[in-house]
């Protein structure tokens, strides 16, 4: 049995704990931006800006906590899955990547934040351009190339290291071996002329 029969399919769905921590975070933001922005009408020498800044957060927490409440509530099945064939991500698109079409898997930090970037075939990218997430997404691919596809483990039950190192397992053995990778022939022995 080869190394590729062995890995087992991988599914892989959100982690209450840490969607739950998110909810919190983003609530206890939308909470005090809202609070400051009430309070600092009150005062004097504070200026209409900073009143309309802490207005937008209170919004965009208040949206993000939204959004976490929905991913509690509807997060019971897998989000992502990997297998020998491939790797989907439903919240990109429905279509598996095969590892064939998987140029390079490798770590891309932005600030604080870790993604598994996939660099596949430029043919294959275009499918995953079609949603509005993945339009937004479109501004990080530009940062590292247009043929890849960005894999969020943000509320995952798998970390990002975790992650990384399970796709370039399942890639090494999935893909295809090149021709310039390929094992050399064992070379022919000469016959005994006798």
């Amino acid at each position: 049995m080869s190394e590729s029969q062995n890995l087992p399919n991988l599914a892989i769905g959100y982690s209450r704990a840490r969607l739950l921590m998110l909810f919190g975070g983003s609530l206890l933001l939308t909470l005090l931006c809202a609070g400051l922005a009430h309070s600092w009408q009150q005062g004097q020498n504070i200026t209409t800006p900073q009143v309309a800044i802490c207005y937008v957060g209170a919004v965009f927490f208040g949206l993000a906590s939204c959004r976490m409440l929905w991913r509690l509530i509807t997060a019971r099945q897998p989000v992502v899955f990997i297998s020998r064939v491939g790797i989907r991500d439903t919240r990109l698109a429905g279509e598996t990547i095969a590892w064939s079409a998987v140029r390079k898997v490798f770590l891309w930090e932005q600030r604080t934040q870790k993604f598994v970037v996939l660099k596949v075939d430029p043919l294959i990218a275009q499918r995953f351009s079609g949603g509005f997430a993945t339009q937004a997404l479109a501004l990080l691919n530009k940062a590292l190339g247009t043929d890849s596809v960005i894999v969020n483990a943000g509320g995952l039950t798998m970390d990002t290291e975790t992650l990384l190192a399970t796709c370039k397992q399942y890639w090494g053995a999935g893909r295809p071996v090149q021709a310039d990778e390929a094992a050399p022939a064992p070379e022919a022995q000469p016959e005994r002329v006798g």
